[in-house]
């Protein structure tokens, strides 16, 4: 399989499964599209697992085929699949943090049992080695000195696209049996709570915006986006069964591309 073809299934697979994050790569750099679509497709392959099994042996499997798989790409094994194949020209190009592949995947080893989270800081956790983890190697293919404040800030930012994203996504869950509402939080105030969790890693996200280069744009701009999610929860009055939470709406790429424009998130 040759380069052409690893990228166009990557992309593919990314345009399908993550548009949001699609559209934010597009404004990287060409040379480094590539290698963030890899990332973004490995991130569909693991995150649709429980979608795809109905045992959780099965799922287990499958995510230690994709442990086994890292390891290789480390020790410089190349293997003919497209998403590992991009995988492992991005290691190679960007000497991604290998720790952080394996956060990740110990991070989604919790989607395979469809166990509501323990507590609220459980749920945080969750999304700092899922969408934390993952927003910190697109940011060492963005940027070759990533400093220790811009790899807390590009968590934040996933922490508040993963969170954001669950509670959207929280009546899809609910009919497949899954719940990641924090189980120590009365029912009822359960959505609240995460929303405002949520908010809180973007205005931290935020506030660092005046030392976040213009570079990691790509990796901070799903912030607008976690925003605007949240605020149309609200307008729903945190009814994550809404369906207008489900609808395209035209003021989310407004937002977005404004803050293209202005070079914010």
């Amino acid at each position: 399989m040759n380069n052409d073809d690893w990228q166009s299934i990557c992309a593919e697979t990314v345009h399908r499964l993550d548009r949001d994050r699609l559209m934010c790569t597009t404004l990287a750099p060409v040379e480094k599209q590539a290698p963030l679509l890899a990332l973004l497709a490995f991130n569909m392959e693991i995150a649709t697992i429980p979608e795809l099994v109905s045992e959780t042996i099965v799922g287990e499997m499958r995510l230690q085929w994709w442990r086994d798989t890292i390891e290789q790409l480390y020790s410089g094994k190349r293997l003919d699949h497209p998403v590992a194949l991009g995988l492992a020209e991005a290691i190679r190009d960007f000497d991604l943090t290998k720790s952080l592949f394996d956060d990740y995947m110990d991070g989604r080893s919790f989607d395979l049992y469809g166990q509501a989270p323990a507590s609220l800081e459980e749920l945080e956790s969750y999304g700092g080695k899922t969408a934390g983890s993952l927003n910190e190697l697109m940011g060492e293919v963005l940027l070759a000195d990533l400093t220790k404040e811009h790899r807390a800030t590009v968590r934040h930012a996933g922490i508040a696209w993963a969170l954001s994203g669950l509670l959207v996504a929280a009546a899809f869950h609910s009919r497949l049996g899954r719940s990641y509402l924090p189980a120590d939080v009365e029912k009822g105030e359960q959505v609240a709570y995460v929303a405002q969790c949520a908010q809180a890693h973007i205005d931290k996200a935020r506030k660092a915006d005046q030392v976040i280069p213009n570079a990691l744009l790509p990796v901070m701009l799903p912030v607008t986006l976690a925003a605007h999610r949240l605020g149309r929860l609200a307008r729903c009055h945190q009814n994550v069964g809404d369906p207008r939470l489900q609808r395209p709406a035209l003021s989310r790429l407004f937002g977005f591309y404004w803050n293209v424009l202005r070079k914010r998130y």
